[in-house]
């Protein structure tokens, strides 16, 4: 039987490509054993194929060239054991690191789901909501966000960009807003006090107060809000509940998802409490 294997027949028994045993021979990680003194044409023997299994076998688990490369060179327990728990570590973090993006995409799978939803099927419904984790972006005297929103976004940016907080970015279902109560009474846009970050399960050292919701989803531009509210407003009136709070805009589906404003649909929740008058 034949025991010495040219790199094509190596390539085809491993199912490796033959520029990769090509590589690792240029690299002096794995070279074939023999030379055919007459042919100059090198060969590899059968004893070596524990070894390009052992390569194979890190490779195909994330070890680098360099670590596999330490490993040859040591072999022994101890280093072996070194370099194996030294990558568990790491693969256990990056599970950890997965398992928090297949959340958050999740999160983002439902919020548009919800958002489909409400935007075929709009009307006010009443929801009691848990404290829910905010980062403010703003929140000082009223503005108008459609004047004002972009300086405010920039700000905010180069805030970010000054300190050591990773930037994960903003997707629709990320970003809130906190109206001022006073500007709904007035003739004009709707003004606000407040920007948001929705943390989605995160801890924070603010929140938005938990308790009963009217939630009503508005369909269109944000320019457009007004004519929202005074549709919620109204109906709560007839259904005998009064505002407990200052109310909240959450974007479900927004430029992220949307090309056409006209479909955006941003969900109004108002703290509210049964009249007993």
């Amino acid at each position: 039987m034949n025991n010495r294997f040219r790199v094509g027949e190596v390539a085809r028994l491993f199912k490796l490509p033959a520029s990769t045993l090509r590589y690792y021979d240029e690299i002096g990680l794995f070279r074939p054993k023999y030379t055919d003194p007459e042919t100059s044409y090198r060969y590899y023997g059968v004893e070596q194929f524990q070894v390009l299994d052992t390569i194979i076998f890190l490779r195909k688990n994330g070890f680098s060239l360099k670590d596999i490369q330490h490993q040859l060179d040591q072999r022994t327990p101890e280093t072996t054991m070194e370099i194996l728990k030294k990558k568990l570590e790491e693969v256990r973090t990056e599970i950890f690191r997965l398992q928090r993006s297949a959340a958050r995409i999740e999160n983002k799978i439902s919020t548009i789901e919800e958002g489909i939803k409400l935007a075929g099927h709009p009307a006010l419904t009443f929801q009691y909501f848990p404290k829910r984790a905010v980062s403010y972006l703003y929140f000082d005297k009223p503005v108008d966000l459609m004047v004002e929103g972009d300086d405010i976004y920039l700000k905010d940016k180069e805030t970010l960009s000054s300190q050591s907080i990773e930037n994960n970015g903003f997707f629709t279902g990320d970003i809130g807003t906190v109206v001022d109560m006073e500007s709904l009474k007035q003739e004009g846009p709707v003004k606000y006090i407040g920007l948001f970050e929705l943390l989605h399960e995160e801890d924070s050292e603010e929140y938005l107060n938990e308790g009963l919701y009217a939630s009503y989803p508005h369909i269109g531009p944000y320019e457009d809000m007004r004519k929202s509210y005074q549709l919620v407003l109204h109906q709560l009136k007839e259904k005998g509940y009064e505002l407990e709070g200052i109310p909240v805009e959450i974007s479900v589906l927004d430029e992220a998802v949307i090309k056409e404003s006209d479909r955006f649909v941003t969900l109004i929740q108002i703290p509210v409490k049964k009249s007993f008058d």
